[in-house]
């Protein structure tokens, strides 16, 4: 189903839900302050997005610090980003929304958790998802009709990295959080290592770099020109020939990316290598690990990269760096060209398509100076 089509079923249809049984808040909580300090059973849930994924690591890290292990932690997420979580070891079950089996088991599962946390910024499901199944639920109300949903929330915090205003969720429920000096690296096992090892261990380079080229099917208009990558490879290689570099990732993004390998000279080529037909996100971690340099448009793979400690260079519109910049912001690089006017505000469900495509204005030597 197309993503447009999803969001408007939600704003309006759930949305609509939501209007008819708010009123279960306020007959099915008792005890509050004993359901907050003494859980058995906590949910969180993020059912969309990867980037944003890997940012509620360390809000869920510090949640089960502050709990302990004794409680029962559980994941409500989606297709599309449900498996992001799957090595960290946070959850005991996760369930996916888009999973008959799944849906069905929580829809019969009224008030099963103490408490839920909604870290979705705008979704109405999430919202009533966390009314049905919570004694005491917390969320985003920058969206009107979703304060109505919970019974403790908090407003989303537009000022500050969208990594810190996920923590503040839990501030409703009374924790106080210490500000990470980083994201939480996304874990992968000894035999992913042993695979990218391998991969990697024919190849002579002094410097490895990785190029992130391609965007989600709602972020098209953030695409740094293909045109324009291409003599970026160029330059950068006929200043240090024994650079390599792994253009990334997804399978569905392999003609795309070759595409830019044959348009290469003859005697560059064999510099370049195409990743996004091998790689699990697992591999594509440890060998982030593995990258002296990550360059990426304004999408989850940056995240990754700055997750992974990898210095990060970040070509972007229309999002602020102070809300989505590759975490944290004095280690990396943002590059911008415009006018800082956010058309892209996801807390309050806002997308703007870029007109003026400003991604264009960012040139060559705006980034080759920071490789090199």
């Amino acid at each position: 189903m197309p993503v447009k089509l999803l969001r408007q079923i939600d704003k309006y249809f759930i949305g609509f839900l939501i209007l008819i049984f708010f009123w279960l808040k306020y007959f099915f909580v008792w005890k509050k302050d004993k359901l907050i300090k003494k859980p058995k059973k906590i949910l969180v849930i993020r059912v969309w997005a990867l980037w944003s994924s890997l940012l509620t690591f360390p809000m869920v890290k510090q949640l089960i610090d502050y709990y302990g292990e004794w409680v029962q932690y559980d994941l409500l997420a989606s297709t599309r980003n449900i498996w992001v979580f799957k090595n960290q070891g946070y959850f005991k079950n996760m369930y996916n929304l888009f999973n008959i089996k799944h849906l069905l088991k929580l829809i019969c599962s009224f008030k099963k958790y103490d408490i839920v946390i909604d870290t979705e910024e705008y979704f109405m499901i999430s919202a009533f998802m966390s009314l049905r199944l919570g004694k005491i639920n917390c969320g985003f109300t920058n969206i009107k009709v979703r304060w109505l949903a919970y019974n403790t929330w908090i407003i989303y915090n537009d000022k500050q990295h969208s990594c810190l205003t996920c923590l503040d969720l839990i501030k409703a429920i009374w924790i106080d959080y210490k500000i990470p000096k980083s994201l939480e690296p996304l874990s992968y096992k000894e035999s992913d290592k042993t695979k990218v090892d391998e991969f990697l261990k024919w190849l002579k380079y002094s410097k490895l770099i990785c190029m992130h080229t391609w965007l989600a099917e709602t972020s098209k208009d953030r695409a740094w020109p293909k045109e324009k990558r291409i003599e970026l490879i160029e330059k950068v290689l006929e200043e240090e020939k024994w650079i390599k570099i792994v253009l990334s990732w997804s399978k569905s993004e392999y003609s795309s990316v070759q595409e830019i390998i044959d348009s290469l000279k003859e005697d560059r080529k064999e510099n370049i290598i195409n990743i996004s037909w091998i790689f699990s996100i697992f591999w594509f971690a440890y060998l982030l690990e593995r990258c002296d340099l990550m360059v990426s448009n304004d999408t989850w793979p940056m995240h990754l990269a700055a997750a992974m400690w990898t210095k990060t260079i970040w070509l972007f519109w229309p999002n602020l760096p102070e809300r989505f910049g590759p975490y944290p912001l004095d280690k990396n690089i943002w590059i911008y060209k415009w006018d800082w006017k956010a058309s892209i505000n996801v807390h309050l469900g806002k997308f703007e398509e870029d007109k003026e495509c400003n991604i264009i204005k960012i040139e060559v030597n705006d980034i080759f100076k920071f490789i090199i």
